[in-house]
């Protein structure tokens, strides 16, 4: 059968070019309604009498960034509501020495890769972490603190600049507390069955790590009982002197040259097991006759501690926890 190749008319092509695009806007919207807008986060309310935590940690970075000098230790005592009531005052605010929502966003700034703001850098980092970013809180904005930003940014659907600007800053302060591992250190559990997820997280890190360097049921339950004792198993980045991480290891006596081996539950896990090469201090593996020492006996051999005997407390809950996950 012969078919015409006479040309169409215009108005035909019109209508066919005006339907497709209709079906495109349809197709479109369909999408949009099956995959609508996340909704923000509420700026967190952050005032004295709180456990310590990492927003309170950010918070006072952030006033050291605007000009009022506080220590960041995530503990908001009388210096930081002092100095917080100070930026709202000079702001013109209410000056009640709370962080909400009138206050977080006159005092965050945003920040980018390159970011000269140290200290915003450093809340920025502080905020990442308690979603596992794992980033050591140096205050410089390098490509690694660029991917978590983006990372975390594409898990909360805002757009993914890299760069921390007022939504992200109010995702990272007031989405979720279930990550945060300077308030697991205040308010994680003790128990087995009362851990906190954050908790829970770095248990089956340092489990990984431990099984994936051959370690048997032994060296789990005591690098779990050494974590437990030493950080309450919670990767915080405060402690005895420069003291990081699950295993409270000391970049200036080796464990981790740059730091960040110290922040990352698998390294510092490995490093406490002397398998790591991010250091050539002795580990668990390196101790002659581990296997039959005393557990508590074998994790003060790898941490020198002032007190071996403090690790027994924690062997029955390391070996449930081993057993558990």
């Amino acid at each position: 059968m012969h078919r015409s190749t006479l040309p169409r008319p215009r108005s035909t092509v019109l209508v066919d070019t005006v339907a497709a695009a209709l079906l495109a806007l349809l197709v479109a919207a369909s999408v949009l309604a099956a995959a609508p807008a996340q909704a923000a986060s509420a700026w967190p309310v952050t005032q004295a009498g709180q456990p310590r935590n990492n927003n309170a940690m950010a918070l006072q970075f952030l006033l050291t960034s605007r000009g009022y000098a506080t220590t960041a230790d995530g503990a908001f005592g009388s210096g930081t509501t002092t100095n917080l009531k100070a930026f709202q005052s000079a702001q013109g605010v209410g000056a009640d020495g709370i962080a909400g929502s009138g206050t977080w966003p006159l005092l965050v700034v945003q920040v980018g890769q390159g970011s000269s703001d140290t200290n915003a850098v450093k809340a920025a980092q502080t905020q990442l972490n308690k979603y596992g970013a794992d980033l050591v809180a140096d205050g410089v904005f390098g490509s690694g603190t660029r991917a978590a930003v983006v990372s975390f940014q594409a898990s909360r659907g805002l757009s993914q600049s890299g760069t921390v600007d007022v939504a992200t800053w109010q995702e990272l302060l007031g989405y979720s507390q279930a990550g945060d591992q300077s308030l697991c250190y205040s308010t994680g559990g003790t128990t087995a069955s009362s851990l906190l997820p954050a908790q829970v997280t770095n248990v089956q890190a340092i489990l990984a790590a431990t099984r994936a360097a051959g370690g048997n049921r032994n060296a789990q339950v005591i690098a779990l009982m050494t974590a437990m004792q030493e950080s309450k198993i919670c990767n915080i980045q405060f402690g005895d002197r420069d003291s990081l991480g699950l295993f409270q290891q000391r970049p200036s006596q080796g464990w981790c040259p740059g730091s960040t081996a110290c922040v990352n539950p698998t390294a510092s896990t490995q490093g406490f097991l002397g398998v790591s090469s991010a250091t050539s201090n002795r580990g668990l593996f390196d101790v002659s006759g581990w296997e039959s020492m005393a557990k508590t006996r074998a994790a003060d051999a790898v941490q020198r501690s002032c007190c071996p005997d403090a690790y027994a407390q924690w062997e029955s809950m390391a070996t449930t926890l081993a057993d558990t996950y």
